[in-house]
C-alpha cells in the first residue's frame, strides 16, 4: 500500500484552526503523504499556508481551491508565498466547485472547462515566469522557486481528459474502484494527445472513510456523506455513470424536498460500501489496496463525521492509518 494522503473537510468555525493544527501535527508524526484542506467557507490557500507555518516536512495543499474565487495571478503569487516559506512542500488543487454553491456567490458558471484550462494555463506562465502583467509593467520577473504540482478535480469526462492534457495529477473523488476505470482511461488519452506520458499524472484518488468498530455507525455515516454530495449535479451524474441511477434518483428527489434522511436512506448499503472505505481499520486498509489496483497512484483519506462527530472520525483514521 503507499502512503496515504489526507484531506480535511474546513470551516472557520470557533476552534476549527486550532482543530486544524493538531490533525496536521498528527499527521505529519505518522508519515502521512500530505495534508490537504477543501474550501468550505474558509480560504483553503490561507489555511494551507499556516499548516505549512506549523508543520517541517509533510506537503499541503488544497483539495480544492475554487478558481471562480481568485483570480489566476493572486492563487499564483498565493502559491508561490508559500512554496518560499515551505520549499517543495505545496500541492496546488484547483476545481471549479458546483453550481449551488457557486450560484450563492452569483457566480455564472457558463463555459466551466474552458475556465478551468484559461485558468491553469494562466496560473502555470506566472510559475514559470512567462507573466505578461508583470513585464508591461517592468517589474522583475516573477518565477516559482520550486515545482508547484497543480492537481486537478474535475470528474466530468472532459475535464479528466484536460487533465491529462495540462495537470500534474488529478483529485477524484466519490469514485468505486469499478468506475475509476474512467479517469485512467481519460488521463491517459488526453496526456497521449499533448505528447505527454500519463505516468506523469498521478491519480491522488480522494476516498470517504470511516473508520468504526460498529459497522451499523459506520454505514449510516457514510449514507450521510454521500447523500450530501449525491445532491449536487456533477456527483450525482458520476454516481448514475457507475451504475447508481437508483439511489442517484432517489437522492435527488429526496433533496428536492429538503429531506435528507430520505437522502440518505437512498444510499444503498452496496453504493456506499463501494464508493467509501468503512468499518474496522483493516477493512479501510483493504479498501485503499482495490483503489491502487484500480489505478489509484495513491489514495487520500477523507474522514467522515462518526455520528455527527468529526473529530472522533479524523483522529480514527490518522490512528488506524499512521505509521
Amino acid at each position: 500500500m503507499a502512503t496515504p494522503g489526507m484531506l480535511i473537510m474546513s470551516n472557520m468555525a470557533p476552534g476549527s484552526l486550532e482543530q486544524y493544527t493538531t490533525y496536521v501535527k498528527k499527521a505529519e508524526e505518522r508519515g502521512l503523504r500530505n495534508f490537504l484542506v477543501t474550501e468550505s467557507f474558509t480560504d483553503s490557500l490561507a489555511l494551507a499556508q499556516h499548516l505549512a507555518s506549523v508543520t517541517s516536512k509533510i506537503q499541503v495543499g488544497t483539495g480544492i481551491t475554487n478558481l471562480y474565487l481568485r483570480n489566476p495571478l493572486i492563487a499564483a503569487l498565493h502559491a508561490m508565498t508559500i512554496d518560499r516559506l515551505a520549499p517543495g512542500r505545496l500541492l496546488l488543487g484547483l476545481g471549479t466547485s458546483h453550481v449551488p454553491l457557486n450560484s450563492m456567490f452569483g457566480i455564472d458558471m457558463a463555459k466551466p472547462l474552458t475556465a478551468l484550462r484559461e485558468y491553469v494555463q494562466a496560473v502555470r506562465n506566472i510559475f514559470d515566469g512567462k507573466d505578461e502583467a508583470a513585464a508591461a509593467l517592468g517589474l522583475p520577473p516573477m518565477k516559482a522557486d520550486n515545482k508547484i504540482p497543480i492537481y486537478l478535480a474535475g470528474i466530468s469526462p472532459k475535464s479528466i481528459h484536460l487533465t491529462g492534457e495540462l495537470a500534474d495529477g488529478s483529485l477524484p473523488l466519490n469514485y468505486a474502484p469499478h468506475g475509476l476505470h474512467e479517469v485512467v482511461e481519460g488521463i491517459t488519452t488526453g496526456a497521449q494527445e499533448a505528447g505527454r506520458s500519463p505516468a506523469d499524472v498521478s491519480i491522488g484518488l480522494i476516498m470517504h472513510c470511516c473508520v468504526c468498530a460498529d459497522k451499523a455507525v459506520a454505514l449510516r455515516s457514510v449514507r450521510q456523506t454521500l447523500s450530501f454530495y449525491g445532491r449536487m449535479p456533477y456527483y450525482n451524474r458520476l454516481f448514475v455513470r457507475q451504475g447508481f441511477e437508483k439511489e442517484a434518483a432517489g437522492i435527488m428527489a429526496a433533496a428536492e424536498k429538503n429531506d435528507m434522511a430520505a437522502a440518505a436512506e437512498a444510499v444503498s448499503e452496496e453504493m456506499a460500501e463501494q464508493v467509501a472505505a468503512l468499518g474496522s481499520p483493516q477493512e479501510c486498509q483493504k479498501k485503499v489496496e482495490e483503489f491502487e489496483q484500480a489505478g489509484a497512484s495513491y489514495v487520500i483519506l477523507y474522514p467522515t463525521a462518526i455520528d455527527g462527530d468529526y473529530e472522533r472520525g479524523v483522529n480514527a483514521v490518522l490512528d488506524a492509518f499512521g505509521g
